[in-house]
């Protein structure tokens, strides 16, 4: 799956223009158009019995106009740039858009996932309904600020999923911006996993990828989601990649998924892969 046109949600949060002009590398592997989504949420301008507050509309909207004309002033000289200003509520207004786009970027919420979820979580109903793949980040995170470019050293993580084998297929159309891929396979001792089934996932995603990037393999033991956070951190991964599914964000929503508990937790930027 080709890269070429990237939707950017945003609420103009600070590091965010830094992150975006992060994912210009792409150009490299045929990313042509950006476009960038700032959503009035409904509930700041409309209320059942108070009317429509348009003022505050207009006000919004011509704020945000100034930044993104700011923010078009250089993207635009990189690639095609255009920008969307609506009202509505931010995770319908993405889901609506997506089929338009190969990739969603966006900030991750800095509290907790889960309890964001029973607040009507804009992350979590994204990453529960997207068909599209989806990068999250911190934009506060020193780690998006440093001159290490956001794909070089890439972790991905696969239980032999097909949505982990979604995502490796991804790293392939990527690999001209990757130096290095840690393939990650974690063995869960509570569930008693066969370590040999992951031996196997592991040999058949390296042969996949070997012939385009560096690759090692690594089997891990223990709970996966911490694993795979402590292994990215320690090997100073730039970012972490795994597949996931909808089912995953609200059938495990009390356990919690691996795929949902990194992107919960991981100070470091999350490709999820549905």
């Amino acid at each position: 799956m080709a890269v070429k046109k990237l939707l950017f949600p945003t609420k103009f949060r600070s590091g965010a223009l830094q992150f975006l002009q992060k994912l210009l590398v792409l150009k490299k592997v045929g990313l042509e158009e950006v476009n960038v989504l700032y959503v009035i949420e409904k509930e700041k301008v409309s209320f059942d019995y108070a009317g429509y507050l348009k003022d505050v509309e207009e006000k919004l909207r011509t704020k945000a106009e100034e930044i993104l004309k700011e923010w078009g002033g250089g993207l635009s000289k990189e690639v095609k740039f255009g920008y969307e200003i609506v009202v509505g509520i931010p995770e319908y207004e993405v889901l609506n858009r997506e089929k338009e786009f190969d990739l969603i970027a966006m900030g991750k919420p800095s509290s907790g996932l889960i309890k964001k979820l029973f607040m009507g979580s804009t992350t979590m109903n994204i990453i529960a309904h997207a068909t599209k793949p989806v990068l999250m980040a911190k934009f506060e995170e020193e780690v998006l600020y440093g001159e290490r470019c956001l794909f070089c050293k890439v972790i991905l993580a696969t239980d032999g999923s097909e949505p982990c084998k979604r995502a490796l297929n991804l790293i392939k159309e990527l690999s001209p911006v990757i130096e290095e891929v840690d393939i990650v396979a974690v063995q869960n001792t509570k569930k008693k996993d066969d370590k040999s089934y992951y031996e196997q996932v592991v040999k058949e995603f390296a042969e996949a990828l070997s012939s385009v990037v560096k690759v090692d393999t690594h089997i891990l033991s223990g709970t996966p989601s911490k694993e795979i956070m402590q292994f990215a951190e320690s090997s100073g991964a730039s970012l972490i990649v795994l597949g996931t599914t909808g089912k995953d964000a609200f059938d495990e929503v009390f356990i919690g998924s691996t795929s949902h508990r990194v992107l919960e937790k991981s100070k470091l930027p999350v490709l999820v892969v549905p």
